[in-house]
């Protein structure tokens, strides 16, 4: 078989340098090249957006041809490697991909735009007054048009016979078929989302990182709490950041700190935050950053509004950090009863979890029950990344 990976699908997007969708397509990828011996395997990637190196090298030591979509046409590498079957992690069909003419497999994330089109903190979130008068309309006048013009582009992907779709969650199975009815009768696979521990050919090289590079952050092990991802809106960090800068006021939490991640604009957060002392806001960290502060954190806030998976709950609970999260769509599937669940629009709700995990015999029960979902979780993405690969090209 002769088959296409789209490597452009792990690039960074408009919205955010890492994304879900992006390590999802790059754990796939590093999977897929235990089987070179089974399929001839090309791939194309953006040379104009940053690339993960280590997918370059290996891509080099599997023989596997790389093209860069920049100097030459999806079909033109369809046509001169005579490919058989393609996979993306996150399709585009404004691609022009010959449907119809190769067997096509995607993989849909969740159906966010279509839960999740709007909410009133995004409003907070824009830089511009065009952008907030264009998500003011989206939000009052355009709303009905929006979500019309939201349904249409996600039917393309979902509705369309041509592509074999793949999902990543119960919740997002069930997703695609409350809005798209005519998809119940088709066959859209459920396979856990994977992580790089799920693989064993990944041998990137890491910087040793412990407790001492966290003065860098000016915090302390096991004081401070963490949030993530704090680009996008509807991650919901700004509301988290006010809970726990409310209780800071108040006279709760001493010694405590919170480390956010992912801040692309410092303002959006800092003209709301009164006690900036005890909150770091940090931008993109490195993997290796990232999980240091996972594994040291006192405990780990995921206030997002929506999620098809949710990979950051499950980094933490790696470590036996506790977790206060978010009681929509497929977080409470991946992380069962092992966090403490909030409103997510609440404000007063996120303070109290906060305050709850601050007790010490909760928190050592979710402690305990974190290690306990993590090796349910890891033994689960184990299996199913094994047969995603193996249904992709079957």
């Amino acid at each position: 078989m002769n088959f296409l990976y789209d490597l452009s699908a792990t690039q960074p997007s408009p919205q955010s340098k890492f994304h879900g969708g992006g390590e999802y397509g790059e754990v796939l990828f590093f999977k897929l090249l235990e089987y070179t011996e089974k399929i001839n395997m090309t791939a194309y990637y953006d040379s104009s957006v940053y690339i993960n190196p280590d997918i370059i090298k290996a891509a080099e030591e599997k023989n596997v041809k790389l093209f860069d979509i920049k100097k030459q046409s999806l079909s033109e590498i369809i046509t001169s490697q005579k490919i058989d079957r393609a996979y993306s992690a996150m399709l585009n069909l404004n691609q022009n991909w010959p449907l119809g003419n190769i067997d096509i497999f995607t993989t849909v994330h969740g159906l966010r735009t279509l839960e999740m089109p709007v909410d009133k903190i995004m409003l907070q979130y824009d830089t511009n007054p065009k952008d907030k008068l264009r998500d003011f309309l989206f939000l009052t006048l355009l709303n009905k048009w929006y979500i019309k013009k939201l349904k249409t582009i996600n039917g393309r992907l979902v509705t369309d016979s041509r592509i074999n779709v793949i999902t990543i969650s119960k919740h997002s199975k069930a997703s695609i078929n409350s809005f798209y009815p005519e998809t119940q009768n088709r066959n859209i696979p459920v396979f856990a989302s994977p992580t790089f521990d799920q693989l064993d050919n990944y041998k990137s090289v890491k910087t040793i990182l412990n407790d001492s590079n966290l003065n860098e952050y000016g915090i302390e092990r096991g004081k401070f709490f963490l949030i993530t991802s704090a680009a996008r809106w509807n991650k919901n960090a700004l509301r988290a950041i006010l809970a726990f800068d409310q209780l800071v006021s108040d006279g709760n939490l001493k010694g405590f700190k919170l480390v956010v991640t992912g801040v692309t604009n410092k303002k959006i957060f800092e003209k709301h935050i009164k006690n900036s002392k005890n909150v770091k806001l940090l931008s993109y960290v490195e993997r290796d950053e990232l999980e240091l502060l996972n594994r040291t954190a006192y405990a780990f806030i995921y206030p997002s509004l929506n999620e098809g998976f949710g990979y950051p709950p499950i980094d933490s609970m790696k470590y036996g950090v506790p977790v206060i999260a978010s009681g929509t769509t497929s977080i409470p599937e991946v992380c069962g009863d092992a966090a403490l669940y909030f409103d997510p629009y609440s404000i007063s709700e996120i303070k109290n979890r906060i305050v709850q995990i601050t007790d010490a015999d909760i928190y050592k029960e979710m402690q305990d029950k974190a290690m306990l979902r993590y090796n349910f979780i890891a033994e689960k993405q184990n299996q199913d990344l094994k047969s995603l690969a193996e249904y992709i090209i079957k």
